[in-house]
């Protein structure tokens, strides 16, 4: 299943990739993540409410296109396979960020839950991201 959400945000594509694009720190503008870090190539969140730990790998980092892409390794969701795509790219009016995703869950029927789970935190996480470059 795939799900995708963007949001243009006006301001400078290379201020909200600053912030966007940090890897180890998404917990600073993602409210469903409670705390991050990263070692190597391996991003640990924990989920805000108690949600459990994830562990996430990131396998492909580009600053130049301020793009990346993270896989989910292991944690609380039940998903078989998940691949990630984060961007920030120029906008007539300040930078459009798309954060989109394949997944398969454990089992078939769970998916449409789940893909209503990860497009709200996505689109809250986008909403918080514009606020807080917009600070």
């Amino acid at each position: 299943m795939r799900v995708s959400e963007s949001l243009v945000i006006g301001a400078d594509p290379a201020a909200v990739w600053k912030i966007g694009g940090d890897t180890a720190n998404i917990a600073d503008w993602v409210p469903a993540i409670e705390k991050s870090h990263q070692v190597g190539d391996l991003r640990y969140a924990t989920f805000a409410g108690g949600g459990g730990d994830a562990t996430e790998r990131i396998v492909e980092h580009d600053d130049a296109a301020r793009s990346y892409v993270y896989e989910y390794v292991s944690g609380p969701l039940a998903l078989r396979v998940y691949r990630s795509r984060f961007t920030v790219a120029d906008h007539a009016d300040g930078a459009e960020v798309v954060w989109e995703a394949d997944f398969e869950a454990e089992a078939a029927e769970e998916e449409p839950a789940l893909a209503d789970a990860i497009r709200g935190i996505y689109r809250s996480a986008l909403q918080s991201l514009s606020e807080r470059v917009g600070s």
